[in-house]
């Protein structure tokens, strides 16, 4: 069948690395890709005793889908994720194989036991392949069905896995119909869409800054690529965009947009302010501000849910702040108002997801230059030029004038709801999802 060879070429790749992995736990994985070597920290694998201990995860995997609202349609409205897979002993020892049965309704995998000599089979890349067959509406080893396995990964929480396997098909000529700027934005969506999906705040710290690692390792990328390429190649340039952050009268305008600025600022992008904080208008190259505007989308949301999950315990309510009672001529201590008791938490949270978005880029670019210190370095400091000429540029012809002031702090009034602000943003999801466990 067309494309199989290369499929399984690119998956034998793609577990020998997780088998380099697995034998030096804690360092990372070093990849050859073309000219560059790129760096990798691989989920760990599962592996299985038996058929038995397959079906275990099988269950679990589906389960997970189902419960995170993962849909794989087969065209005709079906979700293939809530149709049950039977996991059966085969007897042969040299493939695993899926197969659907129309009656009843449902999959079958079959792996070879041990005792026939199917250790081969028993581990998650072979047998999350199979499940990836059940999931795809085609059949064969196409595009649909690539896609398919990477967006498996993806939403059971292996996102670097996924990103191994996309260098894998990469590395033989495969793709998946998606790649480039389109797939970076595309996983980092999926990454968000599945952690606002998950009321469980014990889950929001298991892959934290993967979604920024991942941008970052994109960036790296295209500055790399911008340096090399020649004047008469195609090279994205700076542009802007402007981004309605709220309509006027609404409270919190300049809580948000300080958030804003935290994730441009992780993302070599400049901002401007509308005086009205109803909106800003984002500078950089079209890749970061797509990049901003996602991660600005799904962050936000989470800032204001925790605020409201906040204000709703009453927690605030231990605060107090001197005020000035002009009646008595003298400083009295009162409860903190609501309005200040969120105003504090918002600004924590925002400056908390901001230390933590920079210190998950500076950990990738000090990788990155590690690995190729002369060509890494030089691009990320050409492309940090060039978007602050470009920004310059724009504050001429657009007339921006002045610096952003925000608001007066509010913390000192309410500490308490600026320490829960902080301990909120820790637990913040930034291409969180929950693995699949073993």
């Amino acid at each position: 069948m067309p494309e199989t060879r290369e499929v399984y070429a690119a998956e034998d790749l793609f577990s020998g690395w997780l088998d380099d992995a697995s034998r030096r736990p804690g360092e990372p994985l070093r990849v050859r890709v073309g000219e560059t070597v790129q760096t990798f920290e691989p989920e760990t694998e599962p592996r299985f005793t038996d058929p038995a201990h397959v079906q275990e995860f099988v269950d679990r995997v589906l389960a997970h889908l189902v419960a995170t609202e993962s849909r794989y349609d087969d065209g005709t409205g079906l979700d293939l994720a809530a149709v049950p897979v039977v996991v059966r002993a085969r007897r042969g020892r040299t493939r695993a194989h899926y197969e659907y049965d129309e009656r009843p309704r449902r999959g079958v995998i079959a792996i070879p036991p041990r005792e026939v000599g199917g250790a081969w089979s028993l581990r998650g890349a072979v047998v999350l392949h199979e499940i990836a067959h059940h999931l795809a509406a085609g059949e064969g080893h196409g595009r649909e069905f690539r896609t398919t396995h990477l967006r498996l990964l993806e939403d059971i929480g292996r996102p670097v896995q996924a990103e191994l396997l996309h260098t894998a098909y990469r590395l033989n000529g495969l793709d998946t119909g998606v790649d480039g700027d389109d797939r970076t934005l595309l996983r980092i969506g999926r990454l968000l869409r599945q952690a606002e999906r998950t009321s469980n705040t014990a889950e929001r710290d298991a892959f934290f800054a993967k979604a920024q690692a991942l941008a970052t390792r994109h960036q790296i990328a295209l500055a790399v690529a911008r340096a090399t390429a020649g004047a008469e190649e195609k090279r994205e340039e700076p542009t802007y965009e402007t981004v309605l952050i709220g309509e006027s009268g609404k409270r919190s305008l300049a809580r948000y947009v300080r958030l804003m600025i935290e994730i441009a600022r992780a993302n070599d992008v400049r901002v401007a302010i509308y005086t009205s904080n109803t909106r800003v208008t984002l500078y950089g190259f079209p890749s970061d501000v797509a990049v901003v505007k996602a991660l600005y989308a799904s962050l936000v949301t989470q800032m204001v849910a925790d605020g409201d999950a906040h204000l709703r315990s009453g927690a605030h309510k231990a605060d107090e702040q001197q005020v000035w009672n002009a009646r008595r001529r003298r400083w009295e201590l009162k409860p903190v108002h609501g309005s200040t008791a969120r105003a504090a938490f918002y600004e924590a949270w925002a400056d908390h997801v901001g230390h933590r978005l920079s210190t998950a880029r500076r950990e990738v670019q000090e990788a990155a230059v590690a690995e190729d210190p002369a060509s890494t370095e030089l691009a990320i400091r050409a492309k940090e030029v060039e978007i602050v000429d470009y920004f310059g540029r724009m504050q001429r012809e657009h007339g921006i004038r002045g610096t952003w002031k925000g608001t007066a702090a509010a913390g000192h009034a309410a500490p308490g709801s600026h320490e829960a602000g902080t301990r909120a943003a820790a637990r913040a999801r930034l291409g969180t999802e929950r693995a699949i466990e073993r």
